[in-house]
């Protein structure tokens, strides 16, 4: 290893060794501060003296043996280039021993009578080998040797004026304490002096030349500096982190990591334990060390404490009262036992609580510590937790209300800190926040809880569709504390309606409390802003509002409220009111504008209603394929027990959305709670299943579904086709076990029903009136179903009605025109991506537009089940496709094809012609696209 910037105490040693072999002794003492290459240059001297001839016999001292008398002059008669006969007899002089129970240390200045004959004879056998050659006497860490070896050393010393002998030793740089006796002997006697520095950053540049090619080295030579202070211990450590792989920044910068780590305890591991000590009190109190806080900290003076700060800023560890880097602090701290530093933590925030640090730094000592005792402490902890909210700090906020939550001394306050607690950890996960709903309704009943503040509970326990909600809201609206104000009133109102679709669970005295009687503009009067939402989205999904004047409304809340706990549902209410009110697009703006400040939040049941959220206004826009991943990505954000009655928002927008895609195999592998059935969210679950039970021909399980949720509807007074256009899904049931005249009528109904004014609850039920209706009134249907869902942005719904109006011409002989429409309808349907529909699609959209059918399957010999058989196949359903529809066997089904071949004379199904049409009034069940997204 090459020595850097030590060129001229290796000059200095070397020119004292020529000195001393010319029979004049030398005494050198070298100082320097922790690592800083004293034993480096000591080594690297001793191979150069012995190389040279001279005799050199080694010798450190060590902490663990300074009360083992002779040891360092045992390790100096050791040496394996002395003379066999020389070390023996210097062997019966030398009797390594213990100080016998009660004997100190001896003074190596004061030699006891008993030693003077020993001492003596040990100096003679030194002073007789320097006679043959010169000898180099070299003992590292001076402080550490043993009284006895001290006395000899020190005997020595003042022998060798006339002897070819020079004596190096190598000692801490210790000025600011008093000097002990054996070094003011020592240093009284004609002595040089060696004083090692840090290296400079030029120095650390050809440090790092050792390691990295010249022009690495230099680049980061000052960044090197900084972090090592110059000390060769570091800076080789920071070297080697960097050569194994450590993670460095982005601009190829060193970055500390396990060799750094380790360097730094061993910095502070090699002197006395004060140094540890103190330097794990800096570590604890980071920013606010000093002195005088280290002092009250560990229980040491004042002096001692700037002593060993001094050595550690000297040694590079140190920048002022702080280390260097978050490294090497962590390593301090961690080098501690886990009670010992949880102790610290704690003494750390006391102190700092009493010298009116801030709550959120006290704090993270008590988080730290994990442990909190007293009002003091529950008081910092609420406010930390407050602090880290604000700056989005979820994770640590929990940590300081659980840990408040144990430090509290009176039920109100511990009330306070859980009421607290169970809102933020909803944020992260509701089955969690859920543990603090007893506690929480026990306040409420003892008025330790104030009703306002008990909304939240009301709230979570609507989100679990928990048993005890209508009591709890009893309670909330009329208990020990009063009634709650109109602010409280209206938020509790939109929660149930959020959840119920109505505020039929309310008590009947707590409607009238919570009903908003003349509600202002949002976010210009405390809970109309609550009251606004539901009265918003009312008016949406009636559908007998100007839809501008709804838009301007819910974005006049959105606008005005910050997204919270609070607000959650409001938002909900104002993005839905946007689409209802035919405006998706700024739905989506919105969403996506929230869903991002919910992520930077770091509010993950946010993000996941959100993004429920988001998954509809994709389906409701007939975007069934990010519909479909974002249903995935919200049921992906929370573990599905945290989900409550809500999971029936994504799981019904997964299902449409996959039955769109022709993927409705199997239902998504998720429970559902059986309270989610009472909510408006087991409503959109019962639609969506019914619509899958469909898709796999599983008829009267859809009607049983479909039918369900139209009789909760009606019993719960929420029957509006915007919420889910039940007769619609019932009609298509029926169509598909031929009862047209049911279908016509439920289609009928549903276009008289309030909120039919709607644009896509207008075009999905002229849909199925079309297919329900005599051919000669399908057109026209039709057409009035493809003007509404332009209107409504649902591209897929769209493309069906499209695809449905092709059909229809070309069963009235408009060819051209139906292969115009059908190409409109393929058009659509390729900016949705929906994979069923493009299968399903009318064959109508290729070839030549104004190609005439091949044949005119009404002239031909087929029979009814042959050109039944035959109209699915030239669509491309497969056999089996086609035996499921028309519920026949496969092998049917191939009979059939075969003789509809040879009567057409075609060679297979690629050759049936496209015009092949049915005598039918309405289409086969399922041959057209029957959309089963709803409203």
């Amino acid at each position: 290893m090459t020595l850097v910037e030590r060129d001229r105490p290796i000059d200095l040693l070397e020119r004292l060794l020529a000195e001393s072999t010319a029979g004049r002794g030398q005494v050198v003492l070298i100082n320097g501060g922790l690592a800083s290459g004293k034993t480096a240059l000591l080594d690297a001297f001793t191979d150069r003296a012995a190389a040279s001839g001279a005799l050199v016999l080694s010798a450190t001292g060590s902490r663990a043996e300074r009360t083992l008398q002779m040891g360092v002059l045992d390790q100096l008669f050791r040496s394996p280039a002395l003379p066999r006969e020389v070390a023996d007899d210097a062997g019966r002089m030398i009797t390594v021993s213990a100080p016998a129970a009660g004997e100190t240390d001896p003074d190596p200045v004061t030699i006891r009578q008993s030693h003077v004959t020993r001492v003596h004879g040990i100096c003679s056998v030194l002073l007789d080998l320097a006679r043959d050659r010169p000898l180099v006497i070299a003992v590292d860490d001076l402080q550490f040797v043993d009284g006895v070896s001290l006395q000899v050393l020190l005997y020595l010393q003042r022998r060798i004026r006339a002897a070819r002998v020079l004596m190096v030793f190598n000692e801490w740089d210790r000025r600011h304490t008093s000097l002990p006796r054996s070094r003011a002997e020592l240093t009284r006697r004609p002595h040089h002096l060696v004083n090692l520095s840090m290296l400079s950053e030029d120095g650390v540049a050809r440090l790092a030349g050792q390691y990295l090619e010249a022009d690495a080295a230099r680049r980061i030579a000052p960044s090197l500096h900084a972090l090592g202070g110059g000390n060769p211990l570091l800076t080789r450590a920071l070297l080697r982190d960097r050569l194994t792989g450590a993670p460095a920044s982005g601009s190829g910068e060193p970055a500390p990591g396990a060799a750094f780590e380790k360097a730094v305890l061993a910095c502070l591991h090699r002197w006395e334990p004060l140094l540890l000590e103190v330097g794990r009190a800096l570590a604890v109190l980071g920013d606010y060390a000093g002195p005088a806080l280290v002092r009250r900290l560990i229980g040491v003076s004042t002096q001692s404490a700037s002593q060993v700060i001094d050595v550690l800023q000297e040694s590079g560890l140190l920048d002022g009262h702080r280390f260097r880097h978050p490294g090497a602090r962590s390593a301090v701290l961690n080098s501690s036992k886990p009670g010992d530093r949880a102790l610290l933590h704690l003494r750390a925030a006391s102190l700092l609580h009493e010298h009116g640090v801030a709550a959120y730094e006290v704090a993270h000592h008590l988080v730290a510590a994990d442990r909190a005792q007293g009002q003091w402490a529950a008081d910092v902890l609420r406010e930390a937790a407050q602090e880290a909210l604000a700056t989005n700090r979820q994770e640590f906020a929990v940590q300081c209300l659980t840990l408040a939550l144990s430090a509290c001394t009176d039920e109100q306050s511990r009330t306070a800190v859980r009421k607290i607690l169970m809102s933020v950890q909803w944020r992260a996960n509701p089955s969690v926040a859920a543990r603090h709903m007893g506690p929480l309704h026990t306040a409420l009943r003892s008025g330790t809880l104030p009703g306002r503040d008990a909304v939240p509970l009301v709230r979570h326990l609507l989100w679990q569709g928990s048993p005890d909600v209508d009591t709890v809201t009893s309670e909330v609206l009329s208990g020990p504390s009063g009634p709650v104000d109109s602010e409280a009133g209206a938020e509790l109102r939109l929660a149930h309606e959020w959840i119920y679709g109505s505020p039929r669970r309310l008590p009947a005295d707590g409607r009238a409390a919570t009903d908003p009687a003349q509600p202002r503009k949002a976010g210009k009067g405390g809970g109309n802003l609550w009251a606004q939402a539901g009265a918003t989205l009312t008016t949406a999904l009636s559908a007998r509002g100007n839809s501008r004047r709804v838009a301007d409304s819910a974005e006049d809340i959105l606008r005005s409220c910050r997204l919270d706990d609070r607000t959650l549902e409001a938002v909900a209410c104002a993005l839905s009111s946007l689409v209802y009110a035919g405006r998706p697009d700024l739905a989506a703006t919105w969403c996506d504008s929230l869903s991002r400040e919910a992520e930077t939040r770091g509010a993950t049941t946010w993000e996941a209603v959100l993004t429920a959220i988001r998954a509809e206004i994709h389906l409701r826009q007939g975007n069934v394929t990010e519909a479909s991943a974002e249903a995935r990505s919200a049921l992906g954000r929370l573990p599905a027990q945290s989900w409550g009655v809500v999971v029936g928002l994504p799981l019904s927008t997964l299902m449409l959305a996959d039955n769109a895609r022709g993927r409705a195999a199997a239902a998504p592998d998720h429970t559902v709670p059986p309270a989610m059935f009472d909510t408006v969210f087991g409503l959109r679950y019962l639609h969506a299943r019914g619509h899958h039970h469909l898709a796999g021909d599983r008829v009267l399980a859809a009607v049983d579904d479909f039918q369900r949720c139209g009789d909760l509807m009606q019993e719960w007074g929420v029957d509006l086709p915007t919420v889910v256009p039940w007769r619609s899904d019932l009609a298509q049931a029926h169509l598909r076990t031929g009862q047209e005249r049911a279908a016509r009528e439920l289609a009928e109904e549903e276009l008289r029903r309030p909120g039919s004014d709607n644009a896509r609850v207008r075009g999905h039920a002229l849909r199925v009136l079309a297919a329900a209706s005599d051919v000669k009134h399908r057109a026209g249907l039709l057409r009035k179903a493809v003007g509404a869902l332009q209107e409504s942005g649902d591209q897929l719904e769209l493309a069906g009605a499209l695809d449905e109006l092709s059909r229809v011409h070309h069963e009235q002989g408009q060819y051209r025109r139906a292969r115009v429409v059908a190409r409109q309808a393929v058009q659509e349907a390729r900016v949705c991506h929906s994979e069923e529909f493009l299968r399903g699609v009318s064959p109508l959209a290729g070839g030549d537009a104004g190609g005439e059918p091949a044949v005119s399957v009404s002239e031909s010999a087929l029979s009814d089940a042959e050109r039944r058989v035959a109209t699915l196949a030239a669509l491309g359903h497969t056999n089996r496709e086609i035996s499921r529809r028309l519920f026949i066997t496969i092998s049917t089904v191939e009979q059939h094809l075969t003789r509809v071949y040879r009567k057409l004379n075609v060679n297979g199904r690629a050759d049936l012609p496209a015009g092949l049409t049915l005598h039918r009034d309405h289409p086969v069940a399922g041959t057209g696209h029957q959309n089963p997204q709803a409203c």
